[in-house]
């Protein structure tokens, strides 16, 4: 009796032991999760950056080329202001291309070096292919559930007494007749107001839907990734990711796509925005 009860013992010891190694296990897991998505944030706010140094090389380019074709030698005294004019444009745009290089994940804008890619690298970048591939199938689309959700905001703003309310409204009407950038400069204006307000997380996962509909991808990833950061266990999380993997796709991203309906998968099993997730999944895996 004494060896059995040793035996039954060691045995729940042992248990013990694998229990708790697969709770290091799951914990390391969680950590590592957490880090990708922190570091996608992090890409993404990089991509809006290269995207906006872009904008303005292409702006300064067409300046100079129109002060250059007005510079006809029929303007008399005025040409040599011209051409300061267009020698100072000039030194702009090579200062906006050298931060453009230095950017990480930049290429260099069009009539800049090869060698100007990255910081130091003296490499060119490698050529591009004769003919390029044919773009994989888009993943079928799937309905957003915002506007339902919106409709569920607006009848219960109407008996709250939260002190932001009426710009959380104000909000939520723009945004219900499609006047989004309204719409963001309102849920903007309650956060900012209003940063402990129960209405700050449904307030950002609006804000982020109006991106979204007007275009503004990297700039709705941004604030999905940021929601989730924030909530990760609130009432719009599951929503987030799931819109949040829907615009990596908009921006043909199908990597950072796939990591995040990932993540929808493992922090929200069971949920309609996890088996949305686990479709779309299978649309990029056939491509």
């Amino acid at each position: 009796m004494r060896k059995t009860n040793r035996a039954l013992g060691v045995i729940a010891i042992l248990a013990a032991i694998f229990a708790l190694a697969g709770c290091a296990d799951q914990g390391d897991m969680q950590q590592l999760n957490q880090n990708e998505f922190t570091l996608r944030g992090m890409i993404a706010a990089d991509r809006q950056q290269i995207d906006a140094l872009k904008a303005q090389v292409a702006q300064q380019n067409d300046q100079i080329q129109e002060l250059q074709h007005n510079a006809t030698p029929d303007s008399g005294g005025n040409a040599s202001g011209m051409n300061d004019r267009v020698a100072s444009l000039e030194a702009e745009v090579k200062a906006l291309q050298a931060g453009l290089a230095a950017t990480p994940g930049a290429v260099p804008p069009p009539g800049a070096p090869a060698d100007s890619v990255g910081p130091g690298t003296g490499e060119a970048p490698p050529e591009a292919p004769a003919a390029a591939p044919a773009p994989p199938a888009t993943p079928a689309e799937i309905a957003p559930t915002w506007p339902t959700e919106l409709d569920q905001e607006l009848a219960d703003s109407a008996t709250a007494d939260d002190p932001g309310i009426k710009i959380y409204r104000d909000g939520l009407d723009a945004m219900k007749a499609a006047k989004y950038p309204l719409a963001v400069a309102r849920f903007t204006k309650l956060q900012h107001a209003y940063p402990k307000s129960p209405l700050s997380e449904p307030a950002e996962y609006f804000a982020a839907n109006a991106l979204f509909e007007t275009g503004g991808y990297d700039q709705a990833i941004l604030q999905f990734n940021d929601l989730v950061m924030r909530f990760p266990k609130g009432k719009y999380a599951c929503a987030a990711l799931l819109r949040e993997g829907q615009a990596f796709v908009k921006l043909n991203d199908r990597i950072d796509a796939r990591l995040t309906l990932q993540k929808l998968g493992t922090d929200c099993p069971g949920t309609p925005q996890a088996a949305s997730a686990d479709t779309m999944m299978k649309d990029l895996a056939s491509d």
